[in-house]
């Protein structure tokens, strides 16, 4: 039989043992009760190339779904991913924006517009939109818009314009 003296050792291990297994492991998503419907995702952002940076356009998915602002992302690298066409991305927020925010252009119908003045010549940029409703509740990503500034300047797509269209 084991002494007092061994076995509260081995006892004090096994609790913290299951107090550890128990706790719980990986992401947890951003609380919100189950009968909140969050705002649909973009389906049609597009990176237009102008002399002063980078403009996206989208349309907002319903005027009814609550949406109050966008979280406007961006991944920014200096090679193409021709070497990693499956590596995931790392997008930073560049810029929270409210519908009465005036960064964000309202454009016929339901389109709105933002500007991107922080590009630099030579590298490659991809943006995606998360809508967000007046909870802080956020949805989806959108479709992610790639796009390269050349190396002597503005040059994309839909090459270079003053304005955007």
């Amino acid at each position: 039989m084991m002494n007092a003296g061994r076995l509260l050792p081995v006892l004090l291990c096994c609790c913290l043992f299951f107090l550890w297994s128990v706790q719980g492991c990986g992401k947890k998503g951003d609380p919100r009760p189950s009968s909140v419907m969050p705002p649909g995702a973009i389906a049609d952002l597009r990176a237009t190339l102008l002399e002063s940076g980078v403009y996206l356009r989208w349309s907002v998915p319903d005027a009814k779904s609550g949406i109050q602002n966008f979280k406007i992302q961006r991944n920014e690298r200096d090679k193409e991913r021709s070497s990693c066409v499956d590596c995931p991305r790392e997008f930073v927020m560049i810029a929270d924006v409210s519908f009465n925010d005036p960064l964000l252009k309202k454009e016929e119908g339901n389109s709105v517009g933002y500007l991107d003045l922080q590009v630099k010549a030579g590298y490659y940029y991809s943006y995606q939109i998360i809508a967000c409703d007046m909870w802080r509740h956020c949805g989806e990503a959108s479709n992610i818009e790639d796009i390269k500034i050349g190396a002597k300047g503005a040059q994309g797509r839909e090459g270079v314009k003053n304005t955007p269209q």
